[in-house]
């Protein structure tokens, strides 16, 4: 797969080597599986000029089984003759290679390095010793990368674990950006529509290794995704929720469910989800928010806290898509009894109100990725009224913008949303001075939407009168 992006990813490990001349640093990558951590580490290792050793940590190999494979790649990467010293423990190999470094710098990475729990359940207080002995004389970056994120936040964040406050860097991968997903979607079909755009983004989310399995089982258009999803090709790709979910909930996975599964449907206050689970709602909030980062709390634009107008809305695009159209029992039972036809009949009853939410996220991501716009987000009222799809704000040059975002351009009523802007306006003095622009944005502006700062000015009757009002 051509390499995408990352641009700024690369860039922030390339700036930890000239840093080694002060001693070793550790790296710690994360994100969520399938979002590319190993292609991004492995290309940054390449790249740089010193040797490195890659070492995928897998369940189920024993400590012993580990450290044999590893000497082996030891050996040959780093050329060395004779024997190596007599080692049974993963924390020696680390000490070797922090002694083989400090006479050549030396790239160390453990991939899914959470499996070490399983393997060696001694390693991460082993490495503590290590590291505190050896770090200050040795230059090795020690990059440990993990996709299971409540387990890397529990090995490296956790004030009770050996390992806390050695961490020199935290790098977390996020999905592509808007600008990523077009250029790769107009590569794979340089005629591709809106429609295809929003769809590939919803059944995707940005993660690199979905659009590479959609665009490498042929699907480049609206047509082409639906086939592939209700399709037996389709079984990788629906079954990786389940195998995600899996590994972060453990044991606890229905209520979890259930609270995901309801804001994917549309729930988004605290008093209809507490409906969902029968026992106190507030843990299982703010782990899902806090240690798996599958929720977000959505506050009013210009509020820290709203108190019950906060909205609980879902971080991951993929998983909105994945708990509305694959993990429901209906679609479910039709995959399995090969009705593809009755499955996508439901799919495109369900898709338009659904794909108005995914359109409204796209533009939030794309105003906030753009540059142009210091502060996004959206706004409604103490009632839950007036609301406004997406306000941005510039506070370098004291602009705000005010945007309606509906799938038909038809249905934009710039002067409706003008009047919702002037409750905003009433509620948040401080943006009274800005200078205001209106815009309306549709499925056809997703293609090009890459120059903001050629706002709409508004050249309705009602704009000055609507700005001399809450002054």
């Amino acid at each position: 797969m051509k390499f995408y992006g990352r641009t700024e990813e690369l860039e922030t490990l390339s700036n930890q080597l000239p840093l080694l001349e002060n001693g070793s640093r550790l790296v710690v990558v994360t994100g969520r599986r399938r979002i590319g951590k190993t292609t991004l580490i492995t290309k940054f290792a390449r790249e740089s000029s010193l040797p490195s050793l890659y070492f995928f940590i897998q369940r189920g190999y024993s400590e012993d089984d580990l450290v044999k494979s590893c000497l082996t790649q030891i050996k040959r990467e780093l050329n060395l003759k004779g024997f190596l010293p007599d080692i049974s423990k993963l924390s020696e190999l680390v000490e070797f290679c922090m002694q083989q470094s400090k006479t050549t710098p030396l790239i160390l990475i453990f991939d899914e390095c959470q499996e070490l729990d399983y393997a060696a359940p001694k390693f991460w207080s082993e490495l503590q010793n290590v590291w505190d002995k050896n770090k200050n004389e040795s230059r090795l970056l020690l990059i440990m990368s993990g996709s299971i994120i409540s387990a890397i936040k529990h090995i490296f964040s956790d004030a009770n674990e050996p390992l806390y406050g050695r961490t020199d860097l935290l790098l977390k991968i996020k999905p592509f950006s808007c600008h990523t997903i077009r250029q790769y979607l107009k590569e794979k079909n340089p005629n591709f529509t809106s429609e295809d755009l929003l769809m590939f983004y919803a059944m995707t989310g940005g993660v690199p290794r979905y659009m590479e399995l959609l665009t490498s089982s042929g699907c480049s258009d609206v047509e082409s995704f639906k086939k592939f999803l209700f399709s037996q090709a389709s079984s990788w790709y629906r079954q990786d929720g389940y195998v995600i979910l899996g590994n972060e909930f453990r044991m606890e996975s229905s209520a979890y469910f259930s609270l995901l599964r309801a804001i994917a449907y549309g729930k988004t206050q605290w008093s209809e989800l507490q409906n969902e689970v029968s026992t106190n709602l507030a843990p299982y909030m703010s782990r899902l928010e806090t240690q798996f980062n599958l929720l977000k709390k959505n506050y009013p634009f210009g509020k820290k806290s709203s108190g019950r107008g906060t909205r609980y809305l879902l971080t991951d695009e993929y998983f909105r898509f994945w708990f509305k159209f694959i993990e429901p029992m209906t679609f479910a039972s039709l995959y399995e009894s090969s009705q593809w036809n009755l499955s996508e009949g439901l799919f495109d009853k369900a898709w338009p109100d659904f794909c108005g939410r995914t359109l409204e996220n796209w533009f939030l991501k794309d105003y906030s990725e753009n540059g142009a716009w210091t502060a996004v987000g959206q706004w409604w009222d103490k009632r839950g009224e007036n609301e406004i799809d997406l306000v941005a704000v510039n506070e370098l040059v004291d602009k705000i913008q005010f945007a309606e975002i509906k799938r038909n351009p038809k249905k934009i009523y710039l002067e409706k949303l003008q009047e919702r802007a002037e409750v905003f306006l009433k509620n948040n003095p401080k943006y009274q001075k800005f200078s205001v622009s209106f815009k309306g944005l549709s499925l056809g502006d997703i293609k090009n939407l890459t120059n903001v700062l050629n706002l709409y000015k508004g050249k309705f009757k009602t704009l000055t009168k609507v700005i001399q009002s809450v002054r």
